[in-house]
């Protein structure tokens, strides 16, 4: 870039997930244009995770119901580099009526023609969605280039719940592990009856205390797994009014099993080891590459594996037959799992 922008927008809308996979992004720009100010805009709820990132002035929260005044606030806004992660029609539109010198997006998208810096994917770039986002900034120029994880910042009130929550629970175990079983798509949703089982086997073979994870209409789920499992310490986690309270409360967990999901995320953001199972998403592009404390599990034998598909002509063999068992062994090569099993 020519001149060292004053103000900088970086858009990802939507989903939870995805806006945290875009915070090492801001990290990153923040690193090269230490001076400038960034805004980060995003929709409730997800604008939630990135209350407090430091490396972020201010956080707005898209309102999509009211397009003419976001596209009016952002002109007026007079931005000097606007970066489009989400390079959807509506992003895409902001990013035009901005007025940046610079407005940067992805080359292979129908909105590109928004962007006069186009990303594209340099030699080497990592499958994993959070360093990819980075390795499209190269586009930019950027003097450094480095690689941080996705981070969440649960504040000290957070943290103060999560431990008052869970003495309220009067847990039998000294350690937890937690399960995030809920999914928005069925290609992604390992069976209840699989994590009832597997929170029996845990809470049996490991001495621990598994705590259900639940969100908005997801406690009946937990309800029914700790049901099922049949174990006193198996039981549905308190309720999370925030994502910051779900991180204070990960962040008392030793790891987190989940499917693919936004709680992953935020586990993985929050510094808590996670065993992903995957069924129809590509665990590659959601997992820290080469890290042991973040490790998956899926059926490679399938030739329909990572379809990415919605629906399953197979009756969702992948995640059907992905036994409790199978989790269970590749579980306890965790390295945290090693060490809770060393010290018993």
């Amino acid at each position: 870039m020519d001149q060292p922008p004053e103000r900088i927008l970086v858009i990802q809308l939507r989903q939870i997930g995805d806006v945290l996979l875009t915070t090492p992004a801001a990290e990153v720009l923040r690193a090269n244009f230490p001076s400038a100010r960034i805004h980060f805009l995003a929709e409730p709820p997800c604008d939630q995770a990135l209350k407090d990132n430091p490396f972020i002035d201010e956080v707005l929260a898209y309102d999509r119901a009211a397009p003419l005044r976001w596209l009016l606030r952002v002109r007026a806004a007079r931005y000097d580099l606007v970066v489009d992660f989400m390079s959807n029609p509506r992003s895409a539109l902001l990013t035009a009526a901005s007025g940046a010198a610079v407005k940067a997006g992805p080359a292979h998208t129908a909105s590109a023609w928004a962007y006069n810096r186009r990303f594209r994917d340099p030699a080497g770039t990592s499958p994993y969605a959070a360093f990819q986002k980075i390795d499209f900034l190269s586009c930019l120029g950027l003097e450094k280039t480095f690689y941080p994880y996705p981070k969440i910042y649960p504040s000290a009130g957070d943290k103060a719940w999560a431990a008052g929550a869970l003495e309220a629970m009067a847990l039998r175990r000294p350690r937890t592990v937690a399960f995030a079983p809920a999914s928005r798509r069925a290609t992604r949703q390992w069976p209840p009856g699989h994590y009832a089982r597997l929170a029996a086997l845990a809470a049996e073979g490991l001495g621990v205390n598994v705590l259900l994870l639940w969100g908005p209409g997801e406690r009946a789920l937990a309800e029914e797994i700790a049901a099922g499992a049949g174990s006193p310490d198996v039981r549905p986690a308190p309720e999370t009014a925030t994502l910051h309270r779900l991180s204070a409360l990960l962040g008392r967990a030793e790891l987190l099993v989940s499917n693919c999901s936004g709680t992953k995320h935020i586990a993985q953001a929050s510094g808590v080891s996670t065993l992903g199972i995957y069924g129809s998403s590509r665990p590659e592009n959601w997992t820290p590459p080469g890290d042991p404390d973040h490790q998956v599990i899926r059926r490679d034998d399938l030739a329909c594996i990572g379809c990415r598909r919605n629906d399953c002509p197979e009756a969702l063999r992948c995640l059907r037959e992905l036994s409790p068992d199978a989790v269970f062994a590749k579980l306890k090569t965790m390295p945290r799992v090693k060490r809770l099993l060393e010290a018993a």
